[in-house]
């Protein structure tokens, strides 16, 4: 074989190499640029999936409970609640409660009704993925009133509230809460009584209900 046939074989299996290293790398390249797009939607391995937990934006729940008063106005009785909880953010929601409940008068043997009316903002302690329950605290302001012998028409109230809740599946919540109730403006006292008796109460229900 003559030199000159010798040198154009090598220059062919050179560039031969030179080709398939080309092709190699830019398969390789290829699968690379595969590898760090997403799937659709869906984020490469090292992302994570689930980025923010959903919380819902509105719940409307109901309790029940038991209610009594601080200052001996009535004996323990039942008590029952709706609310609608709007939620601001992670840590700040809005309520609106409606409360009512039946106590037995000790002195006189008769029934006090009481109803109430209002409206508080909420504070989380914890967001609601850092715990099994989500502690929270309330502090609102509202109307109460009480029908009975020896009730008053209105009173000034301003609930302060402490509970814990959680979501058992995304649309369904449970939870309780212990709450005082100081009244302003209030004497529920009988006829006759030497001094006013005042509407200070507590109340702890259980509740649960629907988020959307």
């Amino acid at each position: 074989m003559s030199t000159r046939r010798r040198a154009a074989a090598a220059m062919a299996v050179a560039a031969t190499t030179m080709a398939l290293a080309g092709a190699a790398g830019a398969q390789d390249a290829g699968r690379a640029e595969q590898r760090d797009r997403p799937a659709g939607n869906v984020p490469p391995a090292d992302r994570p999936l689930i980025r923010r937990i959903p919380e819902p934006a509105l719940a409307v729940e109901g309790g029940f409970g038991m209610l009594g008063y601080v200052g001996g106005a009535a004996g323990v009785g039942p008590t029952w609640n709706v609310r609608v909880t709007g939620t601001m953010s992670p840590r700040v929601a809005i309520e609106g409660n409606y409360i009512g409940s039946v106590n037995e008068r000790a002195t006189v043997g008769r029934s006090l009704v009481m109803t109430s009316f209002d409206a508080g903002v909420r504070y989380n302690v914890l967001r609601a993925g850092d715990a099994i329950v989500q502690p929270f605290v309330v502090a609102g302001v509202g109307y109460t009133g009480w029908a009975g012998e020896g009730g008053d028409a209105f009173a000034l109230s301003v609930p302060l509230t402490a509970g814990v809740e959680r979501l058992v599946t995304r649309n369904v919540k449970l939870g309780a809460r212990l709450s005082f109730r100081p009244a302003f403006f209030d004497d529920l006292a009988v006829r006759g009584a030497a001094t006013p008796t005042g509407g200070d109460s507590w109340a702890l229900l259980a509740h649960g209900g629907g988020a959307f």
